[in-house]
């Protein structure tokens, strides 16, 4: 029987100009490469079957000089497979084409193909080349005039490449950089580029600059190791417009098969197709009025931010927004501007994200941030911070200045949820107690917000409760010297563990404290258990190094805050400058001559005065050559980006340089990587903290970090 494609699917179309030209090439191959014509008729046959997708196809010669008589007829079908019975073959009625394969009005034999979808014209007039072909080839290894066949192939393979839809580019492989010898009239068509403005150039112009593009790798590989490529590409015309190439290419080998001589490329635009894909793409995944994600994307970039932290053992954070009584917006512009608003609002949150993150619309006016990689819930704290700064801003709508604000859900992976729904879930809850306490704030979600539904007062009541039963522990994250590296110093922070539910973060707690006056005793305790922790460091031979503790306002302000921080330094024997305390910028502008007494008292008693979060509030530079502040912190939101945002960069360099100019030691928060460590070492900055070295550690852990010596692996020399 005929070698028949099991595979080959029925109902196929017709075959483009690309496959035939790819077919036709393979077959020149052949001619190259075969040294006898069983192996000529064998390979022949398979090539038709396997790269033209033919159901059949055999060949069958006659004995040379007796024209066509069965009983001494010879036959060859695909490699492995038995004899055809040509006979049996011809009288079937399966045959689409019977090609005499016929060399200077002799014929040779006949080339039979079944194919599932019949041929076309085109086909046609391809077998019937490759009929020639097989002729051709056939008398070169009889002796039988091989150049004349050789010429008339050519010229037929000449006239196909002409008339051909796709351009072509035959590429020299002998020459330095593959000049083009050779492009066909659907070339210019395609690049609007003349033949005589191509020819002895290398192909790659077509691409410019565009070269981060995967599929480039894939064509120089076939390039360099002289086998078949194909890549979609974007190559640009004369006129500078982009087009997408679906680009096949394919070496061709001298007569002796040993040498890749030449290079064809099949050049096909299919820029409609690329373009109405990526449309279709963009508008499945994206707002139709904002271009920022849809629900359909949210869904996936959490699904990748939380697969991200399970694998590194990270969080994932998701922020849910909605903008405060923007009905009333709606209601007093119209629909028109309230929807150009929300253009600018998602305009304003992607200033505050990085690119890795992923801001989206839910609808209406429901935005979400998707955070990923964080060390800790705290980072997603300085994300929404800063969308509450960013909205602190008016923005325009016709003519006139407005102000929006926005309450903020927040819910980290794992903590809040396993998969996104959960996460979204919570976040929406967090975000109606943020409405629910005023509006215009961020809020962590616990699952206290939805068990228990514990309002100001339980929480006030559990406050109290937590002093009294001990649930109040201090953390301490380490200030590392970038001179030296080693731990110089440490920074207390306040943690409650709830015995139902669990952690409750500061920003949960501190505001409520400073309210009903609990702040006033939280910061006696956490001085105590600070002086405490100091001795059992010293009696342990530790180095001795000094821990800073944050005073809040209402501290502050208090007339025994010096005798109270007295009476702790005696209680546990801890000298005075073994303390520093860390005031913010609001808490001091109120009050000068009080503010300035204070300060000298808790210089007086030895203490380190540091200026924290500098930068992100008033900022009086005036105020500041008063104050008798012996180190700036710079605010973490600032360091977050220093590595990428150049302004962020700007702002930390003249911070440091403005710091050393007036006397003081710098420390920049919230040091994540080796990109901001590097650039703060070249800015002259005096210590770091953050999680590149160190997270907030229970006291235990810091002792442990201690008595290993734990310094900066890259610490200057």
């Amino acid at each position: 029987m005929p070698h028949h494609n099991p595979h080959l699917p029925s109902g196929q179309p017709g075959r483009s100009g690309s496959s035939l030209l790819a077919l036709l090439a393979a077959i020149a191959r052949l001619r190259q490469s075969c040294c006898h014509e069983d192996e000529l008729l064998g390979d022949t046959c398979q090539t038709l079957v396997d790269t033209g997708d033919y159901r059949t196809a055999c060949i069958a010669l006659f004995p040379p000089g007796q024209g066509k008589t069965y009983a001494e007829l010879s036959a060859a079908a695909a490699k492995d497979t038995p004899p055809v019975d040509w006979a049996s073959f011809e009288a079937s009625g399966l045959a689409h084409l019977i090609a005499r394969i016929e060399h200077n009005g002799e014929c040779l034999g006949l080339l039979g193909i079944e194919s599932a979808t019949g041929l076309n014209a085109d086909e046609q007039q391809l077998l019937h080349i490759v009929a020639d072909n097989l002729a051709e080839s056939l008398a070169r290894m009889r002796g039988e005039r091989a150049r004349s066949g050789m010429e008339s192939s050519l010229r037929q393979l000449s006239r196909a490449l002409e008339s051909s839809s796709n351009g072509v580019m035959i590429t020299s492989s002998t020459q330095l950089d593959h000049p083009i010898v050779y492009v066909n009239p659907a070339f210019e068509r395609i690049t609007g580029y003349r033949p005589d403005e191509v020819i002895g150039i290398s192909g790659r112009f077509l691409v410019r600059d565009d070269l981060n593009q995967k599929g480039l790798s894939t064509i120089r590989d076939a390039l360099r190791n002289h086998h078949d490529g194909h890549a979609i590409l974007r190559n640009y015309r004369k006129d500078g417009s982009l087009f997408w190439n679906e680009l096949y290419i394919s070496p061709v080998r001298d007569e002796a098969g040993e040498m890749t001589t030449h290079f064809v490329s099949i050049i096909n635009d299919v820029t409609e197709r690329i373009n109405y894909e990526q449309q279709l793409a963009f508008h499945a995944n994206h707002d139709t009025l904002t271009g920022l994600a849809n629900r359909n994307l949210l869904n996936d970039r959490i699904g990748q931010a939380i697969a991200q932290a399970r694998d590194d053992g990270l969080l994932a954070g998701v922020l849910l927004l909605d903008l405060d009584r923007f009905k009333l917006v709606n209601d007093g512009f119209g629909h028109t501007p309230a929807n150009e608003l929300l253009k600018h609002v998602a305009q304003r949150l992607g200033t505050c994200v990085r690119d890795s993150d992923t801001v989206a619309r839910l609808g209406g006016d429901e935005f979400v941030i998707v955070v990923g990689r964080l060390q800790a819930a705290d980072d997603l704290a300085i994300v929404a911070s800063k969308v509450l700064r960013a909205f602190s801003q008016p923005f325009h709508l016709e003519g006139k200045e407005i102000y929006v604000t926005a309450s903020i859900g927040a819910a980290i992976y794992p903590r809040d949820g396993e998969h996104g729904e959960a996460l979204l879930r919570n976040a929406d809850v967090a975000m109606y107690r943020v409405k629910e306490h005023g509006r215009n704030n961020y809020r962590f979600y616990t699952p206290e917000m939805t068990h228990m539904a514990l309002d100001r007062l339980d929480m006030e009541g559990n406050l109290r409760r937590a002093l009294e039963r001990n649930e109040l522990i201090v953390h301490y994250q380490p200030i590392v010297s970038l001179k030296s590296g080693r731990i110089t110093g440490a920074e207390a922070l306040i943690r409650w563990e709830h015995p139902r539910i669990g952690r409750i973060q500061p920003g949960e707690f501190i505001p409520l404290a400073e309210e009903t006056g609990l702040i006033i005793p939280l910061g006696q305790w956490i001085i105590r258990q600070v002086c405490r922790d100091l001795r059992d460091w010293d009696s342990h031979g530790l180095p001795p190094l000094r821990v800073s503790i944050n005073l809040s306002a209402r501290q502050f302000r208090q007339d025994d805050l010096v005798d109270t921080i007295s009476a702790a330094q005696q209680e546990f024997g801890i000298a005075g400058e073994r303390l520093g305390f860390e005031l913010t910028e609001s808490m001091m502008m109120h009050d000068l001559e009080n503010t300035l007494a204070t300060l000298r008292d808790l210089q007086n008693l030895g203490a380190l005065l540091s200026l924290d979060d500098f930068g992100t509030g008033y900022s009086s530079l005036s105020y500041l050559k008063r104050f008798p502040i012996d180190v700036l912190k710079i605010d973490r939101s600032f360091i977050r980006d220093i590595h990428e945002n150049a302004d962020d960069a700007a702002i930390a360099h003249a911070v440091i340089a403005m710091g050393h100019r007036l006397g003081m030691r710098v420390v920049a928060e919230g040091v994540e990587n080796e990109a901001q460590l590097g650039l703060l070492r070249e800015y002259g900055c005096d210590a770091l903290q953050g999680f590149y070295f160190s997270r907030p550690v229970p006291a235990e852990e810091f002792t442990l970090m201690l008595h290993q010596g734990k310094a900066l692996e890259t610490a200057a020399e």
